[in-house]
């Protein structure tokens, strides 16, 4: 995603990447609390790969979030970044599935949103769940009311996408 905010300058899915940062620094302090509890003090280890795992990871998700604050912030990117952006005619967009939406309650399978609307979905984060994603969603995968959902396509079709998760569009 952080890279997708880039390339798309879209700040959307940058503020995206940012929530997720922060809740992976949620996370990291629940796991270091279980592994120092799990080691009692003893300096287990055997733990210390998980510790460089986590770090690892860590590593990763902190430049996303820097990346994503590039976009968020306006900095200025790369010419070469500049001159791909100017030769693509796909976008990324992010969508809040709303209740009246044509889309609540029925699978990805059942939508044919590639087919009938041009967007390949790349991504959900699930409703009442703190930033639970689903990433490469398959055709069984249910589109929820809430649900904020990432897709690509062309503008167009991500124009008719919003219309049609804001409930606007009742006919795909």
């Amino acid at each position: 995603l952080a890279y997708s905010s880039i390339f798309f300058k879209n700040k959307e899915i940058a503020e995206e990447v940012i929530l997720s940062f922060d809740r992976f620094e949620d996370l990291e302090e629940r796991l270091y609390t279980q592994l120092f509890a799990a080691s009692r003090g003893q300096g287990d280890v055997s733990l210390i790969s998980v510790i460089e795992i986590v770090e690892s990871a860590k590593n990763v998700a902190m430049a996303a979030r820097n990346l994503a604050e590039m976009v968020v912030e306006d900095k200025e990117l790369h010419p070469v970044i500049h001159q791909v952006l100017e030769e693509t005619d796909e976008t990324i967009q992010r969508v809040s599935l709303s209740e009246s939406s044509v889309l609540a309650n029925k699978s990805l399978k059942e939508l044919q949103l590639g087919a009938e609307v041009g967007i390949a979905v790349i991504g959900i984060r699930r409703s009442g769940e703190k930033h639970k994603w689903i990433f490469y969603p398959t055709g069984s995968t249910q589109l929820q009311a809430g649900d904020v959902v990432i897709g690509v396509g062309s503008v167009a079709s991500c124009d008719k996408f919003t219309e049609l998760a804001s409930g606007k569009l009742k006919e795909m």
